[in-house]
């Protein structure tokens, strides 16, 4: 798991966690550690850490072994109170463990809500707890009044993001891409303002926050955003590869890659000029079928499939010629 940026669609981008579950918020840093039977376990150093994102939404999760099974943290963000980061610590072991909590560059009692009045402090000002075997343990780093007890859990959360993530240009692609991507549209709905946020935006329709940000670019900003020449990483270049617009023609696929061969792909409500694209490919056998439903007037090529297939239809579908045995399928060069 790279580092997670942390937030909600009402704040943005507030903190981030990284694979070792250590939170950063501006200027304050919170981490986890772990005592189990006579000694202390910390994610910051031992090799047993595993990390990983919990789907599209931005939320983290580092595994950490304990006797019998894993101590768990995830970490996410909500909106309410201005935006606050959750930590939550499950005991997923049959023995009891104590967690602390270590806060750097504030006063615990300034930052951090705490689900009661901790068991002990450790000599560098971290609050521990006692977590029973199968239990969960929560804090909220941000407005240390609230009641930590009142807010969504990761799943709920998780969830959240689903629904939000159901709209503007959805795709269907084979792993890892679908969760690359689906990643990525959760992370540009929290990004800060700039050119590259605003054109991946637009690109994936979420017409809306593009909307909300371009009154909050400056001059230079707006120009590089207009002329598009800008780097919005993997949802460029797969926007790229999926679907590219000039004028009325349109170009489907046409970075389709080999290991795409044999794998039915899909594209909702791909945001052109003329409106709205959906399309899907689908195999019967060697043989590609495509479907589509494109604005009226647009020109539609799957080049790098079938050099010879074109469609001046709005609405239809046809069964392409079988990729060429052995034949590499061209691709850009960002995907290849």
């Amino acid at each position: 798991m790279a580092v997670v940026a942390l937030g909600a669609l009402t704040t943005g981008r507030i903190a981030t966690v990284d694979e070792r579950g250590s939170v950063t918020r501006g200027d304050v840093a919170l981490a986890w550690r772990v005592r189990a039977r006579d000694r202390w376990i910390d994610p910051a150093s031992d090799v047993s850490v595993r990390a990983s994102r919990l789907g599209p939404a931005p939320v983290g999760e580092t595994m950490l072994r304990v006797p019998g099974g894993d101590a768990v943290g995830r970490v996410y963000a909500v909106g309410d109170h201005g935006g606050v980061v959750i930590v939550e610590v499950e005991n997923a072991s049959p023995e009891a463990i104590a967690v602390a909590f270590a806060v750097r560059g504030a006063p615990v009692d300034d930052v951090l809500a705490l689900p009661r009045r901790p068991g002990a402090i450790e000599a560098d000002g971290a609050v521990v707890f006692p977590v029973p075997h199968r239990t969960v343990l929560r804090v909220a780093l941000g407005d240390p009044s609230v009641d930590v007890r009142t807010f969504p859990d990761w799943q709920a959360v998780t969830r959240g993001w689903v629904a939000l993530l159901d709209r503007g240009m959805r795709t269907e692609l084979p792993e890892p891409w679908q969760s690359q991507i689906d990643a990525a549209r959760a992370d540009v709905l929290l990004a800060p303002p700039s050119p590259e946020a605003f054109v991946a935006l637009e690109d994936w329709a979420f017409d809306d926050e593009a909307a909300a940000m371009w009154p909050q670019l400056g001059m230079r900003a707006r120009r590089a955003a207009r002329r598009r020449k800008v780097d919005t990483g993997v949802l460029g270049e797969m926007r790229a590869a999926l679907v590219r617009e000039r004028g009325a023609d349109v170009d489907l696929l046409a970075g389709f890659r080999d290991e795409w061969l044999g794998a039915h792909l899909a594209v909702h409500d791909a945001p052109l000029r003329r409106g709205p694209l959906s399309f899907a490919l689908r195999w019967h056998g060697a043989r590609p079928a495509l479907l589509w439903d494109a604005p009226a007037g647009s020109v539609l090529r799957a080049p790098a499939i079938d050099p010879f297939g074109v469609s001046n239809t709005a609405v239809g579908e046809t069964l392409l010629a079988a990729p060429a045995d052995g034949a590499r399928v061209t691709t850009p060069e960002s995907f290849s």
